[in-house]
């Protein structure tokens, strides 16, 4: 192989890596920040080895700003890309930490195994969870679907014009972001209808006995009760995290139209 064939080679690894790392970076099942770097970007690096023969099929040729335009574009994609994939995860959590504040477990703190710095003990366990079953239903499989057809939406050979617009592409970020604040108020609906009926029935007990201290009794029941519900509904959490993710897959679907 020649020094020409190892440069364009190269080139081409690094257009792909532009659109797979921002991808491997933002969704935390390829190991959110604990991960060291070094290793992520391997990771990105590695699924771009995956992309090489479409890269290779619709690299285009131009000069060096029609290389920096493309890798602007294609870093772009990824980084919406790998936003709406990590949606679900980050409505997992949210919904952990939400029940927390409110079972009054606010002031407590795991090492959140996906995120960059610490959250609540549900939200870790929430997050945990949503790995799990992002692999359950078979999530790396959909993931290399829409990374393949993004580039059959999105050519190489196009650095300019392509069906995805920047338009869509912010349409379906908002989109998505909508959807995590939706998919997290629903994950812990189970947990806030208990502990709100909680509430009401302390209400009324000090209500008609003023002298027991409900403070004291209420805080540890309601801990309790908050934990409970969440494993009492983990099945039913399991099939809201699958209906979830296949919903921000048909987004990336949604993200990528291919022309006919």
């Amino acid at each position: 192989m020649s020094p020409t064939d190892v440069h364009h080679l190269l080139g081409l690894l690094a257009i792909g890596a532009a659109r797979t790392i921002p991808i491997v970076w933002s969704i935390p099942v390829f190991g959110g920040p604990h991960l060291p770097g070094q290793i992520r970007l391997a990771m990105g690096i590695g699924l771009s080895f995956l992309c090489l023969p479409v890269l290779a099929s619709g690299a285009p040729t131009g000069g060096v700003v029609l290389w920096g335009l493309l890798l602007a574009r294609e870093v772009m994609v990824g980084i919406v890309m790998g936003f709406v994939g990590a949606c679900m995860f980050r409505a997992a959590e949210a919904a952990g930490h939400l029940t927390d504040v409110l079972r009054g477990a606010s002031m407590s703190e795991a090492l959140s195994p996906m995120g960059a710095g610490k959250s609540s003990p549900l939200g870790a366990l929430m997050i945990l969870l949503a790995v799990v079953v992002f692999f359950e239903i078979g999530g790396p499989v959909h993931l290399t679907a829409a990374l393949a057809r993004s580039y059959e939406a999105i050519p190489l050979a196009s650095p300019m014009g392509f069906a995805g617009s920047p338009h869509a592409m912010a349409m379906v970020a908002v989109a998505a972001s909508a959807k995590l604040i939706e998919s997290a108020i629903g994950l812990c609906a189970p947990a806030l209808v208990a502990l709100l009926l909680a509430d009401i029935v302390l209400g009324m007990v000090g209500r008609a006995v003023p002298q027991i201290p409900l403070y004291f009794i209420g805080l540890p029941l309601k801990a309790l009760l908050g934990v409970g519900a969440v494993l009492l509904g983990l099945a039913s959490t399991d099939i809201a995290l699958q209906s979830g993710f296949r919903v921000f897959f048909d987004l990336l679907g949604a993200l990528f139209p291919i022309r006919p």
